[in-house]
């Protein structure tokens, strides 16, 4: 009998529609922007001690909302399973998820819509983004700091229930194939590297990480035992079949560091063929969750494109 491991990780998507006041200029990539005001006006309205620049300095960090939020970093006291020691941050509870078009000038009333994806506990702070974003409206956002207002927003509610089988050693799974769409660009690093040629040992890595972390961290510190390297060793049998992926560089202003950068990966489509089926749920969880650097302002989304799977689409309608 397959030993299964079963993973809940509950969420909510809030979707926005908001209308610019006047004339508004934003990058053709707009998540890192509308990022950046988030955290900036919702550190001003929730900030009790702004003396503090640093908020791992700050005494009120563990029961700050902000600080869990937008500053989040493993609890010191908090033992920490599998090889979680070696990363210094954990994912944040959420992904927003920017106007994908990519223009750059909205007219005045000219309509565009965000959504923010909340994970685990993050699931309880809905009127703290809503109020995070009424005050970036507020504040304004893109070149000029134009204004914009919330006309409306929806909360949809849902779990994501992630299965892991362990796989048989004496057994070959028949081979599948599916297709990965990359929407936004996937920065994956591994061995210490950025990823310019993808396989597909490094998306399962890379996912196996992010789902097991978001749940500890987020959802159940009790954390059951994955066959972690038993999936690694199938997940390296799988090949690609056709890949149309491409570079893509965009720039970004970061106000921590004061400077501009150049960030930058992969987008397109790549297809695999293999021993996939262990492997559906969690590569479908991602579609959620994202994947790689940078997916709190909305890089690694991608869409599953495949035939012949077993494994439905339990998730709620969205765009593509």
């Amino acid at each position: 009998m397959k030993k299964e491991v079963k993973l809940t990780i509950p969420y909510r998507i809030l979707s926005f529609q908001g209308e610019p006041e006047d004339e508004l200029y934003l990058p053709a990539f707009k998540g890192s922007t509308f990022r950046g005001v988030l955290g900036r006006t919702l550190r001003k309205a929730l900030c009790a001690l702004k003396t503090f620049k640093n908020c791992r300095e700050c005494p009120l960090y563990q029961s700050c909302y902000y600080a869990y939020i937008f500053e989040t970093i493993p609890d010191s006291s908090k033992p920490l399973p599998f090889n979680f020691h070696k990363y210094p941050s954990i994912p944040h509870p959420y992904v927003l998820e920017p106007p994908e078009e990519q223009k750059t000038l909205y007219q005045k009333g000219e309509a565009f819509t965000l959504q923010i994806l909340l994970f685990g506990k993050a699931t309880e702070y809905v009127p703290h983004f809503v109020l995070a974003l009424q005050l970036a409206g507020e504040h304004g956002v893109g070149k000029g700091n134009k204004k914009f207002r919330i006309n409306n927003y929806s909360v949809s509610t849902g779990e994501l229930n992630i299965t892991v089988e362990e796989p048989v050693k004496e057994a070959s799974p028949p081979d599948q194939e599916l297709t990965l769409d990359f929407a936004t660009p996937l920065r994956l690093v591994y061995q210490g590297k950025l990823v310019k040629k993808l396989e597909f040992h490094y998306l399962i890595r890379n996912l196996l990480r992010r789902v097991t972390s978001i749940y500890y961290f987020h959802c159940n510190p009790h954390l059951p035992e994955i066959p972690v390297n038993l999936l690694l060793s199938l997940a390296e049998k799988v090949e690609i079949k056709e890949e149309n992926l491409y570079w893509m560089d965009w720039e970004r202003y970061s106000y921590r560091q004061g400077r501009r950068m150049l960030l930058g990966g992969l987008v397109g489509r790549v297809t695999f063929v293999g021993p996939l089926a262990p492997f559906y749920s969690i590569l479908k969880a991602g579609e959620l969750l994202h994947l790689g650097k940078n997916t709190s302002f909305g890089l690694g989304k991608y869409k599953i494109l495949y035939e012949g799977s077993p494994y439905e689409d339990h998730l709620p309608n969205r765009k593509a």
